[in-house]
């Protein structure tokens, strides 16, 4: 992927949104750099290009298919894998590296679509690039932080995950949260572009507008918004040519409404146990996840429905398990959490992988996705299925399944290299041999 033209797109999309939103321009204001950025890198950048790296003698995961193949050759041109060969077939007339894999299983970098993103976290996103995470999508936070990222990542300052972010909506109440407060420092609460109140006389064009010009790809259904509200905003979202994710209950608004207002990810798998509340209240969104599991059957009619629902809409589950289960946690959140994933992945939920906890203080520690991949294998899905939530499905859910969620020819230069079949096992992917980030190998 060519730094110059990504950064150009980025900031295409920014100074679009400014002219529909003059307000704006002091927003996105930092973000214009990338292009200033990659403009003075543009020799850098064109050197890298034609960067070939030969990954020899290696077995790739198709996990779409669910299955690997004979040893193989990649071949990676820059940030690009330029080929998928036979070990007999010619080498290119330059290899600036050869890696000889000995056998190690390829499998695509693994996507994390549930991080969020503070100052000061550097560190902690190199580290998760060397344990295997190339691709984030950060749910919320303040679009400054995470747009300093990204621009870092694209210029290369960074070796650290391709960076997607969020903008949050929720109705005016929701902002005593001191999170968002936190986040939008220089801001009235509930008025910074990457968080915004929404009324029912809020003008929808202008907010998603104003959230697209913080450089944000994905809005963020929060709290303290009903169906009519969330089914307004979605569909403008979408006719702006954004995604959006919601809390599986955005309190009133219950999970079947948001299924029929469109949203394409439902986030947070108790939050969908409120369907079968006997009432649900804006306040709820304070206890949103003290749900009514006692009472809700996961194979009863209302969660049955539901799962239809989200199966014929096409829309996602990203259940987040691991923030809610790696710490004590009530015995029956977590069975009814489990059943339901598993039961939404049974009936053809597609089911995307996210933590809503990067990476822990521990140095030596694997980034949390690794464990969240346990947990879904625990839920009931097979390693290969758990797989596909940190790869294929992300891909496609994102925009993204012609370039990301596959070790093949066109696609970014995002792979692992391991030291057992994942497929087979999920622990596998913690057995980490190799990271490539971009065509880049990575230091362990």
């Amino acid at each position: 992927m060519d730094v110059s033209a990504y950064a150009a797109a980025r900031c295409a999309v920014f100074r679009a949104a400014c002219g529909a939103v003059p307000g704006a321009a002091l927003v996105v204001a930092s973000f214009i750099a990338i292009g200033t950025a990659a403009h003075a890198q543009r020799a850098t950048a064109h050197d890298a290009s034609s960067r070939v790296l030969v990954i020899d003698s290696v077995r790739v995961v198709d996990v779409a298919a669910a299955r690997t193949g004979a040893l193989q050759r990649i071949v990676i041109r820059g940030d690009m894998i330029a080929a998928v060969t036979n070990l007999d077939a010619p080498l290119p007339a330059t290899v600036d590296v050869l890696l000889n894999a000995r056998g190690a299983y390829a499998i695509p970098g693994l996507v994390d679509h549930h991080v969020h993103l503070v100052p000061r976290q550097a560190s902690a996103l190199e580290r998760a690039a060397r344990g295997g995470v190339t691709l984030v999508n950060s749910m919320a936070g303040d679009a400054r932080v995470a747009g300093e990222y990204a621009r870092q990542v694209i210029t290369k300052e960074l070796a650290a995950p391709e960076i997607v972010y969020a903008s949050v909506l929720a109705g005016p109440g929701f902002f005593i949260d001191p999170r968002f407060r936190g986040a939008g420092v220089g801001f009235a609460p509930g008025t910074a572009p990457w968080a915004q109140a929404m009324t029912d006389t809020t003008d929808l064009v202008r907010a998603v507008a104003r959230a697209r010009g913080s450089g944000a790809e994905v809005l963020k259904l929060y709290a303290m918004l009903d169906s009519t509200l969330a089914a307004r905003i979605t569909n403008e979202a979408h006719v702006q040519g954004m995604r959006v994710v919601a809390h599986g209950t955005v309190f009133p608004a219950r999970p079947l409404q948001l299924v029929q207002s469109g949203v394409d990810v439902l986030t947070h798998v108790p939050y969908l146990s409120w369907q079968g509340a006997p009432s649900v209240q804006a306040d709820d969104a304070f206890k949103r996840a003290e749900g009514p599991y006692a009472s809700v059957a996961v194979d009863g009619a209302q969660i049955t429905t539901l799962v239809d629902a989200m199966v014929k809409a096409g829309t996602a589950l990203e259940p987040t398990l691991y923030v809610f289960l790696a710490r004590e946690s009530p015995a029956v959140m977590r069975a009814w959490s489990l059943a339901l994933t598993r039961r939404a992945h049974e009936r053809g939920v597609p089911i995307v992988s996210g933590t809503d906890n990067l990476i822990g203080s521990d140095t030596a520690a694997l980034p949390n996705i690794h464990a969240e991949l346990a947990y879904l294998v625990e839920a009931g899905l097979s390693p290969a299925a758990a797989l596909a939530t940190a790869t294929t499905v992300p891909a496609r859910v994102m925009g993204r399944s012609t370039t990301h969620g596959a070790v093949a020819t066109g696609f970014v230069a995002d792979l692992l290299l391991l030291d057992a079949n994942p497929l087979e096992d999920i622990g596998a992917t913690r057995k980490i041999r190799n990271v490539v980030l971009r065509g880049r190998v990575l230091g362990r």
